[in-house]
C-alpha cells in the first residue's frame, strides 16, 4: 500500500488508487457524469494498451 494523503472516502474525485498507485491506477468513487467524461481518454489509453498486450500473447 502507498503512504499517501489522500481522502479515499472523497466523492467525484479523480484521486490515484490507494493499492495500485505505484503502477498509475486511477480511482473515482460515485463519479458525476461530468468526471466520467473526464476518465474517458484513461479508459480509452487502458483499453488500447490491454488490446496491444493482448496480441503480443497471441502471437
Amino acid at each position: 500500500m502507498v503512504d499517501i494523503n489522500y481522502d479515499f472516502t472523497a466523492l467525484d474525485l479523480i484521486l490515484p488508487h490507494p493499492v495500485y498507485a505505484w503502477m498509475a491506477w486511477i480511482c473515482v468513487l460515485n463519479p458525476s457524469e461530468q468526471t466520467f467524461e473526464e476518465l474517458k481518454p484513461y479508459i480509452q489509453e487502458a483499453y488500447e494498451y490491454a488490446k496491444k498486450k493482448f496480441k503480443k500473447r497471441r502471437k
